[in-house]
């Protein structure tokens, strides 16, 4: 499981102390976002790390639910430069927890992970009153009576049991912070950023670096987007078959390291590229 952060959390008075300090020289506040109940405001972080890679950061505190089967969350939550999810982080301290503030097992945290890293989730299309089967139900313990079941067509998205830290988690992870990310990392565009994008394991992360560079770029780094290439990423690959230029490939030896590597390409890129090989 992704590694946690062995420290002493302190809790007083409902508040947890950030698992980092926020005078940390290596992070910068950059702005609050509100958590579900908008009393709780979150600060976010650019921070940089010891090699130097950049991310974004914060020590989240939102609740998750609208009654007592839940209890308030803490955990850090990371982006990537394109605003894109990629880890999150809790103290052994303080478990997320599920129904009957049952704490979450490793496939749980496994799964949690697995449903914030899918930007594309049904968990977007769905407001908190799509989220129950009001014909089917189930009982807690601790809470005398009964409530309704996750509807099925979320099911395979939700940690069983936490369906509301599911959802309420996913929304925070995925939705109008990742823009205002995308926004900063546009603002504070470097070439070192862009190294970072384009050195991602994420493909959309890459679409978004390969989105925002000039085309001076594929002149003078054709070699990089070559590399790129030979990774075999579809949606990566028909990208840059579509957006790359016929005087990029026209230009010196580009055209030959190209076909050196025609046979990795998929069909489609093939199909996009191929108007600019004839002779």
């Amino acid at each position: 499981m992704r590694g946690f952060i062995w420290v002493a959390v302190l809790i007083v008075l409902g508040s947890s102390k950030a698992f980092i300090n926020d005078q940390d020289p290596g992070c910068t506040k950059i702005l609050e976002f509100p958590a579900k109940d908008s009393v709780f405001l979150n600060p976010v972080y650019f921070c940089s790390d010891s090699l130097g890679k950049n991310y974004y950061y914060s020590p989240l505190k939102t609740p998750v639910c609208n009654d007592t089967l839940c209890q308030v969350v803490f955990l850090n939550i990371f982006w990537d430069l394109a605003g894109n999810y990629s880890k999150f982080e809790i103290s052994p301290q303080i478990p997320l927890t599920k129904n009957d503030h049952k704490p979450f097992t490793e496939e749980d945290y496994d799964k949690l992970d697995q449903t914030l890293k899918n930007g594309n989730s049904i968990l977007g299309d769905k407001t908190e009153d799509e989220l129950l089967d009001t014909e089917r139900s189930r009982y807690s313990e601790k809470i005398d009576g009964v409530t309704g079941a996750t509807a099925k067509e979320i099911q395979s998205e939700i940690v069983e049991g936490a369906l509301y830290s599911t959802y309420t988690l996913w929304h925070m992870a995925n939705g109008n912070i990742k823009y205002k990310l995308r926004e900063y990392t546009r603002s504070n565009y470097s070439y070192s950023l862009q190294q970072q994008l384009l050195e991602s394991n994420n493909p959309k992360t890459i679409i978004f670096g390969l989105k925002n560079m000039e085309e001076e770029f594929y002149f003078a780094h054709f070699d990089q987007i070559i590399s790129l290439m030979k990774q075999q990423n579809l949606l990566v690959n028909f990208y840059i078959g579509k957006n790359i230029s016929k005087d990029v490939l026209d230009y010196g030896e580009n055209k030959k390291e190209l076909l050196k590597i025609w046979n990795l390409l998929d069909p489609n890129t093939q199909s996009v590229l191929s108007k600019y090989l004839k002779q």
